[in-house]
């Protein structure tokens, strides 16, 4: 019996950076990715659509931070889905605030595009344990 595939929500700004992590998690036959560029579309995509398995989100939006991004989430969801950050941004000081904004994870923005859906597929088996 096949695998139901996990559902991912991007938002990322950068249409460039953007195509190739789709392209690379498409590589992967379970997972399903929707894009959204602002955190504001993310925001309203979540009031409309059914909810993603993981949302990974750059830190760097052009309309507010990833992280006012998690908290609005879990703000407005009684069970938000797992936030995990997909950004340059990894310092020692910036990974504690996505920690304490509730995240899962980080992937650290250059990715490598071939290791890009096992790197999700690890975060979303965090969430399960």
């Amino acid at each position: 019996m096949a695998e139901e595939a996990a559902f991912i929500l991007l938002v990322e700004d950068d249409p460039d950076i953007s195509a190739i992590a789709v392209m690379a998690l498409h590589l992967d036959p379970n997972l399903t990715v929707t894009s959204m560029r602002t955190g504001a579309d993310a925001l309203h995509h979540l009031q409309h659509a059914p909810k993603p398995d993981l949302i990974l989100t750059d830190n760097n939006l052009p309309d507010m931070e990833g992280v006012a991004l998690a908290r609005a989430i879990r703000r407005a969801m009684s069970e938000p889905p797992p936030i995990a950050f997909f950004t340059s941004s990894v310092r020692a000081v910036d990974i504690g605030r996505y920690a304490a904004a509730g995240a899962v994870g980080t992937i650290a923005k250059p990715f490598d595009p071939i290791g890009l859906a096992a790197q999700v597929q690890v975060l979303l088996r965090s969430t399960l344990a």
